[in-house]
């Protein structure tokens, strides 16, 4: 066993330890180290850091500690970095763009319906979802992700392999295979109430902005806020009925002067990102064909008419002009007056 695979299962050990949160696993690993760390605690001085390493790598669970590569750009710079991620999925997943969408448990349907909604019209326009896999409006946002084909970010409060609620399963499950699980516990963690508002730091620190959906006036959505007011990463809300109780943290926040969602237009542009666009950023994720590669190669970044392509490329007109016609709708090319030019990378 390598001093770093020491490490990492000494770390995993330390972060399951009920005596050891966030903070002062952080001040162990840099005062002591894993290892002296653990015995420092009063851990058991029989448990093999080899064993807890094996199964975390056996269940799928990477252990990342905040100055390895793969560990999250965003955190690593965050005013309370998780000294140690436990990730299951796909970390590409995380993507470049992120909106945290939030809300209570106890939602309403409609509540649910908003949720699932924006889930999908968000990642359908390339926005990654960071969620916290809770009942009502995190399990619709992740829903809705899924509907749209795109890959969910779920941040847990417990061990990768202990599912809360347990009527996620299935949920958990979509979610890893699709997308991305993380958290700050190991594997065998229980969901212990001071996990969740640590839990919630994580899901504002990964964010660039946050959307609650629904709230009561008090709650972890809440919690959530105001860690990404801490942060200077904007809040917005969905308006909800006065008489409801599940909107009164949401019209609170509305009132206090947070911005609000309609729909997903108003994420998209409070994200500082082309509506006019949309559909032509979501499309652009898929490659052009060979034709397609072929017609932008002969544009040599500057603009062309159709009789120009047609020389440069040797292609039979109409087959020029399908191809035309389909980079146009993907937002590969832009036209005026009879000129072609070639506009994305």
């Amino acid at each position: 066993m390598t001093d770093d695979d020491r490490a990492l299962g000494f770390t995993a050990l330390l972060a399951g330890h009920p005596a050891v949160g966030p903070r002062r696993l952080t001040e162990l690993l840099a005062e002591r180290g894993p290892e002296a760390g653990w015995f420092e605690i009063g851990g058991d001085p029989s448990v093999d850091p080899e064993a807890v390493l094996d199964d975390h790598r056996a269940a799928g669970v990477e252990i990342l500690l905040i100055g390895d590569e793969r560990y999250p750009e965003r955190l690593r710079t965050d005013p309370e970095p998780p000294a140690v991620l436990f990730a299951s999925g796909d970390l590409v997943a995380i993507g470049s763009t992120r909106v945290a969408i939030v809300g209570t448990r106890r939602c309403t349907g409609g509540g649910a319906g908003v949720a699932r909604e924006l889930g999908r019209e968000l990642t359908e326009a390339g926005v990654t979802i960071v969620s916290g896999l809770a009942l009502g409006i995190d399990g619709a946002a992740h829903r809705g992700v899924l509907d749209a084909g795109g890959a969910p970010v779920g941040v847990v409060g417990c061990g990768l392999d202990v599912v809360y609620p347990s009527r996620h399963r299935d949920l958990w499950a979509q979610v890893r295979s699709a997308g991305l699980l993380l958290s700050e516990a190991p594997l065998g963690a229980r969901p212990a109430a001071w996990r969740f508002p640590a839990r919630n730091r994580i899901i504002a620190g990964l964010a660039d902005l946050v959307v609650v959906v629904e709230s009561h006036a008090t709650g972890g959505s809440m919690h959530t806020v105001r860690e990404a007011d801490d942060r200077a990463i904007q809040v917005m809300a969905v308006p909800g009925s006065v008489r409801s109780p599940s909107a009164a943290g949401t019209n609170q926040l509305l009132a206090e002067g947070c911005a609000p969602v309609r729909d997903a237009t108003d994420v998209l542009v409070a994200l500082g990102l082309s509506v006019a666009t949309r559909a032509a950023d979501a499309d652009r994720r898929s490659k052009p064909d060979p034709t397609g590669r072929t017609v932008l190669a002969a544009f040599d970044w500057e603009p062309a008419t159709l009789e120009h392509l047609v020389v440069r490329t040797g292609l039979r007109l109409p087959d020029l002009a399908l191809a035309l016609e389909q980079l146009l709708a993907a937002g590969w090319v832009e036209s005026a007056g009879g000129w072609y030019e070639r506009v994305a990378g």
